[in-house]
């Protein structure tokens, strides 16, 4: 799919053609999943090459920010589906000339959803096709920033719900349990967003770096407001690696919570053990019926064999109260 976009009657519009060869004027073509024939349509039409999708998901450097005959191609890692609650990493690359911004992506992150209505608000500031691939990026740096907000907010509530709050250890073991899981695996997704936007935060930076020094040597303004991108996206760099560290946390403290209630499963059982030991043993003796045995004869026999097994499992009863183990 293509979107064409160029900047007429004094503000940036999406364009309606037929085919897959957009208008002479585009500033930006936007390739949203494309097919193989719009790929090769909107290289013959601009004469830039456009990555494969194998080649946007290459992991080195070279691969994700270079030079192709005139054209500045960049790859940076955004965060999609967190929304949904599975969240995922994927690339969108730009390849920049004088003349067009080509975006090519194969999902649809929130960034791009929105940015038609951010589009409106900028009006005749988006006349040129770094301005545009500026306020792209911009877009998806807000929108992690939004992200962290989100994941702060919620790991706020389980510090909340683990520290604060007693309706987990008033409720019944196998609802608490359930309970701990649930947080479990809410901090096992907070912790894959955050390693996704980790990754995302770092290509952000590299592409903004690259195309401040190489892609707009005649736009000041541009390379100025990169360069406060680039701050933004150090500071939210800084912001994730505090949250990371407060998840590990929370993370070991719900695992040393369900620890600590198993534990004390196996302290009723070890103490139960305990308590049924002596009154066992006088069992077992008096149970062995030997022939030779003065008590069998005993009229009260019965009756003082029971008292022994009560004293005796009175008694370690009594000691371990004194002890402060029960």
């Amino acid at each position: 799919m293509i979107f064409a976009y160029a900047f007429r009657s004094g503000r940036l519009t999406r364009l309606s053609f037929e085919g897959s060869t957009p208008p002479e004027d585009a500033l930006w073509i936007d390739l949203f999943d494309p097919t193989d024939a719009e790929e090769r349509a909107v290289e013959q039409a601009l004469g830039v090459e456009v990555p494969t999708r194998q080649e946007m998901a290459a992991i080195e450097e070279s691969s994700r920010i270079y030079r192709d005959d005139g054209a500045v191609v960049l790859t940076a890692v955004v965060v999609d589906g967190v929304a949904r609650g599975r969240p995922s990493r994927a690339q969108i690359t730009f390849v920049l000339t004088s003349d067009h911004l080509v975006t090519l992506r194969y999902v649809d992150p929130q960034p791009f959803k929105t940015f038609d209505g951010r589009i409106q608000r900028l009006g005749a500031g988006m006349d040129s096709p770094a301005r545009i691939f500026l306020a792209l990026l911009e877009s998806i740096v807000e929108r992690g920033a939004d992200i962290l907000e989100l994941t702060a907010a919620e790991l706020n509530e389980v510090s909340t719900r683990l520290f604060l709050d007693d309706e987990v250890r008033k409720k019944k073991h196998s609802r608490a349990e359930d309970e701990m899981q649930v947080v479990l695996k809410r901090l096992g997704r907070k912790n894959m967003t955050l390693a996704f936007l980790r990754e995302s935060l770092m290509t952000l930076e590299r592409v903004a770096s690259y195309a401040r020094t190489a892609a707009f040597p005649g736009e000041t303004r541009v390379a100025s407001d990169l360069k406060r991108l680039q701050r933004d996206l150090r500071s939210l760099s800084v912001y994730e690696a505090e949250l990371s560290s407060e998840l590990r946390y929370l993370h070991e403290a719900a695992l040393g919570l369900v620890n600590l209630a198993q534990n004390r499963i196996i302290k009723v059982f070890s103490i139960a053990s305990v308590l049924f030991l002596p009154p066992t043993v006088v069992g077992t003796v008096y149970g062995m019926n030997f022939r030779h045995m003065p008590e069998l004869e005993w009229s009260f026999g019965y009756p003082l064999a029971l008292g022994v097994m009560a004293v005796s499992a009175t008694i370690p009863i009594l000691w371990l109260r004194r002890k402060g183990w029960l």
